[in-house]
Order: C-alpha cells, then structure tokens, then sequence
C-alpha cells in the first residue's frame, strides 16, 4: 500500500478577508457563483446518458444572453481577438494584451479585456481590464446586475409530468435538479459576466480565450472578431472532441468566422489539413506560423520562460498586426516591431514555468536558514506541455550529479478524464535524468479543511480523487521498479502535501537546496499557490 499523508501539525485556517463589510458582497457573489458548478454526481450522469447535445449549446448561450439585454452582435463594438489551441492559448491571450496595452497610442493606452480560464488564486483572474484582475467591488457589482436579469427574465419551467421520451429530455431532466436549473452554468455564467464587463467597461480591445474546444463552445458565440488564433494542438479533452488530432482540429477551427483573417501556428499534417479546410470553407484568410521562424526573437525579452514562449510570441504578434491594422489602420511591416517589445518582455502569466522561493511564502519563517527551498510550477496537463515543462524544469535544474547536496521532489495531480498514466511517462524519463526523491500524488482540494471559496470544486467528489492518486501512485512503482516504496506518497490535500515536504526538509539537514517541481493541472498550481500564501497576480 502506498503510504498516505497524515496530517502533521494541526490545520492552519482557512484565510480571513480583511475588509468583511467591503467583502460580505463580494462573498454573496462567490457563493451564488459557486452553486452554479454542475455536482459529481450530475455530472456522472450527464456522462453516462450518451447525449449528444453539443450542438444545443450556442443556442442555450443566445437564450440566456437574451435575458442580461444582449444579442450577439452586439458584441462586435469590443474589436475581439479569439484564440483557441491546446497549449498555450492563455499565454498568447495574455501576450496579445500586453502588447496592445502597451502600444504607443499618444496619451491613451489602449484599454483592453482580459478573458481566460481557469483562475489561479482568485475567480476575478479571470476577467481583466488592462492586464489587472477586477476589483472586487466592480465584479461584485457587475455579477449582481447579470444575476439580477437573469431573475427577472426567467424561463418558463418545463412539463416535468409527462414521461422522457429522447436523450435530450433526459438531460433536461437532470439538469433541472441543479440549484439553479434557470441559470447558465459556471463558466458560461462567468463568459456571460465577461462580455457584460467588458461592455460596461467600454474596452477598445476584447481577447477571448476559449474554455474547451471551439466550435461548441461558448465563446464562439460572437459573431464579428477581428482575428481569430490557433495554437499548438495535442490531444485532450476526447471525451468532449475526440481521440484523434483530426477530430480536435475540426473541434478547435470551429472559431474560423467568414472573411475573418486567422492565424495558426504550424501543426501535425492531419491538423493542419483540418484547420486549413475550414479556413476555406469560411472563406477566412490563414496566415500560418512556423516555428523555424523563432529566430525573429533573438535579443527580445519574452516575460515568460521556455522557447514554447516564443512560438506563442509568434501567434500573438501577427494577431496583434492584424488588429491594429484593422481596428487603427497601422501597418506595420517589421518581423517583431519594436512598439511590441515592451509588452512582450512586460507580460506577466502566473502558473507557466513559474518559480517561487521559500521567502515569498508563508513557510519562509520555518525553513531553517542554512536550506533552501523552490517550487518549480507548471500548469502543463497534455503530454506535449509537460514534455515542454520537463525540458524548462531541466534547463534550470543543475545535473544531480553535480549537486549531492540537493533534494527534488515531485508533487503531481492528474484531474479526472486525462491520461495519468501516459502523462506520468514523461516524467518518468525526467527522473533517469535528475532523480527526484520523493513524489507526492495529491487530490486538488486546497486546505485540509476543504477549499477556499474562490477555488471551491463541486463537480469532483473526494472519493474518487483520491481513487485517481492511488492509480497514479501506482502507474510510479510500476514504470519505476527501483523507486524505493516508501517514497512514494498520497495526500489528501494540497496543504498537506506542501506541509510535508517542508518538514521532510528539515529532517535531513545535510541538504543545501529543496527543489518542488509542482505540476500536471493548473488547478493544482493554482490551489498551490493559495497555500503558499501568493497574492493573485
């Protein structure tokens, strides 16, 4: 049996805000936005009906739009720039709006919008106004007015007495068990709040980064963009696109809007097939990027680390050309123009190949203070963004030959629907290379006491996260017969796992250097986060 981890030291409380009056409404907005999350159990059940209702998804998307006061096309005033991809559609968004932001436009910066997914360490990640999340006060305000029109515009409830006759019936029926059968789902809800915002807010630029997919999804329901953008594609979540890169292409080329230019970076040749048929079919321009053409950066600071960076560099930079010249009738002609290198080297993107010492978190007063201790995180969950994470953490890792004085453990989680077993493969040939010593398999709940209201996660139960850890724990010893037993760990929480691995420390004092490399969700990096203490950025 792989060994579980005990609690240590007694629970730490779960975070205070320390303005409660200025916080009790943006508590309520939390709470109202947390019932929204589909439950495990419902979710089960959505899964195992075999309803094929994804084409009623944009529909249901225009209804409840109908109800806040919006059509589509109302839309088009934000100048959008859609992006999709597999990995690394959340850093090109966040580069495109850097470099906007921060183009040279006389006396007034662009102002642009900011929508991704998931969050970090606050839900107000999600939507920004030049590059900052939104306040808590503005996105308490602006969820009340979306609720309170969802309210007042209420469907009418269906006939629930006469016998389900079809799928889709069925999956009405379950969904009306929801708290809030009336209400858009979690992150429809929260793509809902994003137009909203940013209309309210009057941004000269909105960048939408797509939640799953593309031609289904609910971002797709604009109609005009500006631009559309495609990253680099791999395989993941089959069970909604497929299990085939093909498949996922059709999925992810879904944004392609007609006469609306699009850039892709280069993909596998079946992709690429794909994307550049429906191209045509949408009569859309595609400029394709290669990533033989990085050399353009050479000597420009990219604010994110790993040469990955650069391809999504590439993608934001023609996406940002064809936006400034469409909406701003700027033409620019070089490579890499020089108006774009502050915002690249100024992006910020929390998450991605990030490091952070023990003196940024709450556990610096603990380390004793001959060691040392850096969390290496990444939220790559595919096998080519891990495989891209292994290639960053080796760089950065001195060889452990070199450095005998040097602990590496690994803390990993896997969410429910992904391959961790084949996600665990690319970590393995990472350990014949560096060696960790410890591993810990973890679920994603945050504290020992449950999750903070921003991150909490209804649409996993605990049992079967845990199932998930035992699973993974398991796929280690095998693919690593010599790995020592007892070195391979589960825990329950996050805060556990993390509370571990700082005491672990300090029961070997001949180790100088503690290096965590933390990563296979963003969820997992995100809750990490929270329990070093980090501030959303």
């Amino acid at each position: 049996m792989t060994p579980f981890l005990s609690v240590l030291s007694r629970a730490c409380p779960l975070p205070t805000h320390r303005n409660p009056i200025r916080m009790s409404s943006f508590q309520v907005t939390i709470d109202r936005i947390n019932s929204l999350q589909t439950n495990a159990s419902l979710l089960d059940l959505l899964r195992t009906s075999h309803s094929r209702f994804q084409d009623e998804s944009l529909p249901g998307m225009r209804s409840y739009l109908k109800r806040v006061g919006y059509e589509p096309s109302a839309f088009d005033r934000l100048n959008m720039i859609h992006i999709t991809g597999t990995k690394g559609k959340g850093s090109t968004s966040a580069m495109v709006q850097s470099i906007l932001h921060r183009y040279p436009m006389g006396d007034k910066p662009l102002r642009t919008g900011l929508f991704t997914s998931p969050h970090l360490i606050s839900i107000r990640e999600r939507i920004r106004i030049n590059g900052e999340p939104l306040s808590e006060a503005l996105f308490a305000k602006y969820s009340d007015e979306v609720w309170d029109s969802l309210e007042k515009n209420k469907q009418e409830p269906r006939d629930t007495s006469e016998p389900l006759s079809n799928e889709m019936e069925m999956r009405n029926a379950i969904l009306d068990s929801k708290l809030h059968p009336d209400k858009p789902s979690y992150f429809r809800y929260l793509n809902i709040l994003a137009f909203h915002v940013f209309m309210r807010e009057e941004v000269d630029v909105a960048i939408l980064e797509v939640g799953i997919g593309g031609e289904y999804d609910s971002t797709n329901i604009i109609e005009r963009p500006i631009a559309c953008g495609i990253t680099a594609l791999g395989i993941d979540h089959v069970n909604v696109m497929g299990n085939t890169i093909d498949k996922i292409a059709w999925h992810k080329a879904g944004i392609l809007k007609p006469h609306v230019p699009a850039v892709s970076f280069e993909q596998l040749p079946e992709a690429i097939q794909v994307v550049e048929q429906r191209a045509r079919e949408k009569n859309a321009s595609l400029q394709i990027v290669h990533a033989s053409d990085i050399g353009v950066l050479d000597g420009i600071e990219i604010g994110l680390a790993g040469i990955h960076q650069k391809y999504n560099a590439l993608v934001a930079i023609a996406l940002c050309k064809i936006w400034l010249k469409q909406c701003r009738q700027i033409e620019l002609t070089e490579a890499v123009p020089k108006e774009f290198h502050e915002g690249l080297a100024k992006v910020n993107w929390p998450g991605r190949a990030q490091k952070v010492t023990a003196s940024e978190t709450k556990y610096a007063s603990q380390i004793p203070s001959h060691q040392q201790v850096t969390w290496y995180l990444d939220g790559a969950h595919t096998v080519e963004s891990l495989q891209v994470c292994i290639d960053w953490f080796r760089e950065i890792a001195k060889d452990k030959k070199e450095t005998k004085d040097t602990l590496r453990v690994l803390i990993f989680n896997c969410t429910n629907g992904r391959d961790g077993a084949n996600l665990l493969n690319v970590i393995t040939r990472l350990h014949t290379e560096l060696g960790f010593d410890h591993v810990v398999f973890t679920t994603n709940i945050t504290f020992r006491e449950g999750y903070t209201s921003e991150n909490t996660n209804n649409t996993a139960s605990t049992t079967s996260a845990m199932l998930m850890q035992s699973v993974l724990a398991e796929s280690w010893r095998e693919a690593i017969p010599s790995f020592h037993p007892e070195n391979v760990h589960m825990a329950d929480s996050i805060e556990a796992a993390n509370d571990w691995v700082v005491e672990h420390l300090k029961s070997v004092p001949e180790a100088k250097q503690l290096q965590v490399l933390t990563t296979g969700s963003l969820i997992l990096v995100g809750n990490t986060l929270n329990v070093l203490g980090l501030e959303a950025k």
